[in-house]
């Protein structure tokens, strides 16, 4: 008998380490799977503003203006996040012609 209980208690505790194991790994999958979507999200965002990265239209466009304006928009996914992406352009930097786009992606995670 007490040989049973001894093995039932082994056995719990490497069941109990399983499961913490399994949790761990999903949660790791979760995280994972935002950071992707965010990075895609992110080329979404900044694929748009490469067409205007041309040097026989820098001085018309907004880009080489600095009149761009900052764009959000909200993106559910199929895991019930929302995702917000917004980007701001900075052309006051010390080279001439050169800009710099931000991008902020804003989301939530279940735990």
């Amino acid at each position: 008998m007490i040989e049973i209980m001894v093995s039932v208690i082994i056995l719990a505790l490497v069941v109990a380490g399983m499961a913490n194991l399994f949790i761990s790994g999903k949660r790791w999958v979760l995280i994972s799977q935002t950071r992707m979507t965010t990075g895609e999200l992110g080329r979404f965002f900044l694929d748009p503003l490469q067409m205007l990265v041309r040097q026989d239209t820098w001085a018309t466009n907004c880009l080489g203006q600095g009149n761009c304006p900052s764009v959000s928009r909200g993106i559910a996914d199929g895991l019930d996040r929302d995702y917000t992406a917004t980007y701001t352009i900075n052309n006051n930097q010390p080279i001439a012609n050169l800009t710099r786009v931000r991008v902020d992606i804003t989301f939530n995670v279940q735990p």
